[in-house]
This record gives C-alpha cells, structure tokens and sequence, in this order.
C-alpha cells in the first residue's frame, strides 16, 4: 500500500547539511534558510526523529568547543580571558554584582520566610504541613524557572508529566 500524505520535508541529505551547519556555527535559523524549510520544521523532526535529535544536539555543542578550547589556552598566558571565564562560568561568585538585583539565595530566603509565616498562622499542624509542603514545593519551582538559564532542546526520550 503506497503512502498517503505530503512527503517529509527533511530528506535524509537536508538532515545532515542542517547538522553540519549547524556544528559550524550558522544556528538552525540560518541552516532552515539554506534548506529551503522553517526553523520550526527541523525542530519538529528533531522531535519525532531521536536519531536527528542526538546528531543536531551534538551538532550545537561542537559549535562551542573550539571557541572555549581557544579560550582556556588563552587563559593560562592571559589574566583578562581567565578572569572573563571564570565570570562567565560562575558568575554568582565571580562576576561583578549589582546591588540592584536580587540572587536566587535571596530570594529563595525572603520566599521561606513568607512561607513560614504564612504556616504559621494556621492552628491544625496537618493543614500546616500540607500548605508548607504545597507553597514549598511551589516556590522552589518559581525560583528555578524565573532564574534557569538552561535553554536546551526537549528530548523526545524524556517522559512528559
């Protein structure tokens, strides 16, 4: 029985030009551009193709290994690109801080004291540890998505909720 429906617009040769622009540099904006389809297009194949999914994934991370080879060599001969790595990758302890801004400690702290005094206010002790445990759990979620920075792809393989 032949196939119905509208052929794939990633053909086997459009999946791997994709994957090496991208394990270039180009990002997948511009590897949809020159394969003539929707970004969107190959974040869906991304999706439902694991095998894609681990070659582009792979793909992005290629793309920043050489910079940050670059950039440790040139640390050990050059104090600024140590000090620029060391703030880039830790910059709760390392980067300049604005006192303007709140942290996440500081705000996980405020958050708890809130809570505190929220349970405090109730007199049954299971009612008690029913709303601390809901609101605590509700804000450790609040303050891991308000100050994640992990952009990454969904993986097809991970279970949904």
């Amino acid at each position: 029985m032949a196939k119905v429906g509208r052929p794939r617009a990633l053909d086997e040769t459009k999946r791997r030009e994709v994957c090496a622009l991208v394990s270039a540099g180009s990002g997948i904006e511009r590897a949809a551009k020159y394969v003539g389809c929707n970004p969107s297009t190959i974040r869906r194949e991304a999706l439902r193709n694991p095998d894609f999914h681990d070659q582009l994934r792979r793909a992005e991370l290629a793309t920043e290994l050489e910079p940050l080879r670059l950039l440790r060599q040139k640390a050990n001969t050059h104090w600024r690109a140590a000090a620029w790595l060391l703030e880039r990758m830790n910059p709760q302890r390392f980067a300049k801080q604005n006192v303007e801004r709140i942290n996440k400690d500081q705000v996980m702290e405020i958050l708890e004291y809130f809570l505190d005094l929220v349970v405090e206010e109730i007199p049954d002790e299971q009612l008690q540890a029913r709303v601390y445990q809901r609101l605590g759990t509700a804000v450790r979620q609040i303050a891991h998505d308000a100050f994640s920075v992990d952009h990454t792809r969904r993986d097809p393989h991970r279970r949904k909720r």
